[in-house]
């Protein structure tokens, strides 16, 4: 069956596209967790690579009598709550998606179904996941291991619970929303230059004959590296989101407001400031995603074809 060049390059398994990203989320988390540790530790300290590497060997890999602790390593890990929020987060972010703009783009069009389903979709991950994304920086940043103190911390300098909870929520959603809009735009158009010879430009089309020869699968899963590549550093707005997001998460009592921790960024840091840990970020998201969605879709190409 040939796919319909407005719809986005997943199948409308919903359920097997919710249990399987889901699956490819804890991958992620797995096997990536020491980098989203780097990325906030960079973004914690407005630091590069080096002092950030520096900070986190301190931290985790040195007693408290200066003793190396090679199994220190497995504290990036903790807490554990990050592997719910990564396996939730990638469980609905294609899930939502997909079944949103099939309702959408019927009145709102290719690219305004999709950004309006997109921000649905991302307003849906910041509810469900804000409170999980929020004790896992907070916790591993602070060594906090009772998440009920996790949160008296932040309480204390928020007016109400959900506040609390949501903690820096808005700059979630800034993060979540950019990057999820940009890679589902790159990632139909790529799909629709592969389907289609000639669509994309004439000097990526050696590129795409290259991937034709390949098994479905595997060039679906290298154009999901690509369109992450994209969306990841393309979108200012993405890293500068996520520094907003962390430094609120770590320090609430300093950082209270998302428009007092833009200011106090830009003041001291500069617009490099908003891409600080740039590079670990783009290595777990990268990675990630490639890892996450790439579980999503073999596994529920398998199971849609069982199911047929």
């Amino acid at each position: 069956m040939v796919r319909d060049s407005d719809s986005l390059p997943f199948p409308p398994a919903y359920y097997a596209l919710a249990v399987n990203g889901a699956k490819g989320g804890a991958t992620k988390y797995l096997t990536l967790q020491f980098l989203n540790y780097a990325r906030w530790t960079a973004q914690e300290h407005s630091v590069g690579l080096l002092p950030a590497v520096r900070i986190m060997f301190q931290r985790n890999m040195r007693g408290v009598d200066g003793a190396f602790r090679p199994l220190g390593f497995l504290s990036m890990w903790r807490p554990s709550v990050t592997l719910w929020n990564e396996a939730v987060h990638w469980g609905m972010k294609v899930t939502l998606t997909v079944g949103l703009y099939e309702q959408l783009r019927a009145d709102l069009g290719r690219h305004g179904g999709l950004l309006v389903g997109v921000a649905l979709n991302t307003g849906a991950e910041v509810i469900v996941t804000g409170p999980t994304e929020r004790f896992g920086a907070h916790m591993a940043m602070t060594k906090t291991t009772s998440y009920w103190r996790s949160y008296e911390m932040t309480r204390l300098h928020r007016p109400n619970s959900a506040l609390a909870l949501w903690n820096g929520g808005g700059g979630l959603f800034v993060r979540n929303f950019s990057w999820n809009y940009t890679f589902f735009e790159w990632k139909r158009a790529m799909h629709n230059a592969l389907d289609q010879p000639g669509y994309g430009p004439a000097w990526l089309e050696p590129h795409f004959q290259w991937l034709r020869r390949m098994e479905p699968k595997d060039a679906a899963n290298i154009l999901t590296f690509e369109a992450a590549n994209l969306a990841t550093y393309l979108t200012f707005f993405n890293m500068a989101g996520d520094n907003i997001k962390t430094k609120m998460t770590v320090d609430p009592d300093k950082f209270r407001t998302v428009r007092y921790t833009v200011a106090y960024i830009y003041r001291e840091h500069g617009l490099l400031g908003f891409a600080r840990g740039g590079l670990f970020k783009g290595l777990y998201l990268v990675a990630g995603a490639t890892v996450a969605i790439g579980i999503q879709e073999r596994l529920t190409t398998v199971m849609a074809k069982l199911l047929e």
